[in-house]
């Protein structure tokens, strides 16, 4: 028997989902919108709390937690608080708008605004002197290993090193393992030696290439999160901290994005000071929240 398009339409979960906010959104506007008509006076009643916390089950497959239900209680009364303002300052236009794209619209303009500012020459030196590890040039490294692992060799793994590398001292050549990473490799970043080998390799290596005496001669065993290694630091060049003038352009825009970020909390925490807020008991939703 063959199913109807429509049939298998309504079957999506994704169309239940929908389906579901847009009632739960419906029968909201017919019974459950009873806050105070005083426009600085907020209530969160049991009726929005129902519908909070079922929209989040829908998408979800499980009722919030508590945590999770006063997460979207903050947002919730985040985006009262926006909508409102934007009203009293008439950015709805009489266009039939959605709470929220009102709420993002008044959000968007206290941005703008933000944006515009400019750092003086001062302040924007603080503002680098107290950033400055976001603008430092890292260490620059290419080295050559020899990889022995632990998964093939076992317990081997450090002794076969230790093996090979005597006969590498003495000029000679040696068999290892193949690694998923090249044998030679010259990173940008010498940080990025912890993503490839782990934390002990990386600091071990670092360590020798800060020493220029001990560049260019092999050393090891140097364990990894795979097995162990001998080592090679072909180069090495150490990091530095770069000066005002090498970043201006990157810590102007870190300037402005924060900037914008703590105008945007401050305007924010002035408006909702000037609401009352009414939040309805979780325990009013029963089942609707996890304990």
């Amino acid at each position: 028997m063959t199913t109807s398009p429509w049939r298998r339409f309504w079957r999506e979960p994704l169309t239940r989902f929908f389906a579901a906010g847009a009632a739960l959104f419906v029968l909201y506007a017919l019974v459950g919108n009873r806050a105070p008509t005083d426009d600085r006076h907020i209530v969160i009643d049991r009726y929005e709390l129902e519908a909070l916390a079922a929209l989040w089950q829908a998408q979800w497959r499980r009722p919030p937690t508590r945590d999770e239900l006063t997460r979207l209680v903050v947002d919730r009364v985040r985006e009262e608080v926006l909508y409102r303002e934007a009203l009293a300052l008439n950015l709805d236009e009489n266009d039939v708008l959605v709470r929220r794209r009102l709420a993002e619209k008044l959000e968007m303009a206290l941005n703008d605004v933000a944006a515009t500012a400019e750092p003086s020459a001062d302040e924007l030196r603080g503002y680098f002197e107290s950033h400055a590890s976001r603008y430092v040039e890292p260490a620059r490294l290419t080295l050559t290993h020899r990889f022995f692992s632990r998964d093939r060799r076992g317990d081997s793994a450090e002794a076969d090193a230790r093996a090979a590398l005597e006969a590498l001292a003495a000029g000679g050549t040696v068999d290892d393992d193949s690694f998923h990473a090249a044998k030679t490799l010259t990173l940008e970043d010498a940080g990025r030696l912890e993503q490839i080998f782990g934390t002990a390799f990386r600091d071990t290596v670092l360590d020798h290439a800060a020493r220029p005496r001990s560049r260019h001669a092999w050393f090891g065993p140097v364990p990894s999160a795979y097995g162990a290694h001998l080592v090679r630091v072909d180069a090495y060049r150490e990091g530095r901290r770069r000066t005002l003038d090498e970043v201006r352009e990157t810590v102007l825009d870190d300037w402005r994005r924060d900037h914008v970020a703590a105008r945007e909390s401050e305007r924010y925490a002035e408006m909702r000071a000037s609401y009352d807020v009414d939040v309805a008991p979780f325990d009013a939703i029963g089942d609707l929240v996890q304990p």
